[in-house]
């Protein structure tokens, strides 16, 4: 073959192969993104039944105790989600809460959207850095139904909690890099009139757990004052596990009704149970 023949024969073939790599990346299933979800989470967080594609779709957000699990349970209503640059987002009104810091020209935007537990889209921006991400969600709050977590098993499926969980984002981020997850920040879970199945009592009282990051991030779990079972504890994020160490009590008029509940939450001792997670 003539060599004035080979350079745009070899051009022609690199365009095509370009072309192709973008097309399948641009109409990449929203399949993937659920494998991708399972596999990271250990498949204890799941998209069941996704649609759309991996920048724009939509799917049952659900938890399970594990790969071997054969229940899973979702939301009432389906998370949608829609990825797209930063650099084309800036004039967005809702971009202002991010800062340069966490924005760049290689920066993604994703929104979420889910009428169930979020009042307004929420963004998160995901951004490369070093040999890792950097995933900012943006302030905000997600209202989640407590019966959510007898999906993940053990003891959940057990306690059966009933209530309202409020997770709340203060200046949160967290980088992720291989086998480490580091978070920075501040983030409160709330728990409002919180009961379960093996309590008479109800509710049971309401609760906080704040996650503060400082040289290692820090656990805190304490109750609300008029609660009938006292909860408090203190623990720390280590190596991508979590040890937490804390205390379960009632009060001498409830030992009684609350005594099959704090059998299963710990180490009973009369009025008390030790809560213990390493």
């Amino acid at each position: 073959m003539p060599r004035i023949l080979q350079s745009p024969l070899r051009l022609a073939l690199l365009g095509s192969l370009v072309g192709a790599f973008l097309a399948v990346l641009t109409l990449a299933p929203a399949f993937w993104l659920s494998q991708a979800v399972g596999y990271l989470s250990h498949q204890q967080v799941l998209l069941q039944h996704p649609t759309g594609t991996l920048w724009k779709g939509s799917a049952q957000l659900a938890l399970s105790s594990g790969s071997n699990s054969p229940f899973a349970l979702g939301l009432p209503t389906r998370l949608h989600w829609q990825v797209k640059p930063c650099c084309l987002s800036f004039a967005t009104p809702t971009l202002e809460p991010f800062t340069s810091a966490t924005t760049s020209y290689l920066t993604l935007l994703l929104e979420l959207q889910a009428s169930c537990c979020l009042e307004r889209p929420l963004l998160i921006a995901i951004k490369p850095q070093g040999f890792g991400l950097l995933i900012t969600p943006q302030r905000g709050q997600i209202k989640l139904p407590a019966h959510w977590l007898e999906g993940l098993g053990a003891p959940w499926n057990t306690l059966q909690p009933k209530g309202l969980l409020t997770l709340e984002n203060q200046d949160f981020q967290v980088l992720l890099q291989k086998d480490r997850v580091s978070p920075k920040g501040s983030l409160e879970l709330k728990i409002d009139q919180l009961s379960s199945r093996l309590s008479t009592v109800k509710p049971l009282g309401s609760y906080s757990v704040l996650l503060n990051s400082q040289s290692r991030p820090q656990i805190e779990l304490s109750s609300q004052a008029n609660s009938r079972l006292m909860l408090k504890g203190t623990g720390q994020w280590e190596t991508g596990r979590l040890h937490f160490e804390g205390l379960a009590e009632t009060s001498a008029s409830d030992e009684e009704t609350l005594s099959n509940l704090l059998n299963v939450l710990g180490q009973r001792n009369g009025r008390q149970a030790r809560l213990k997670i390493d």
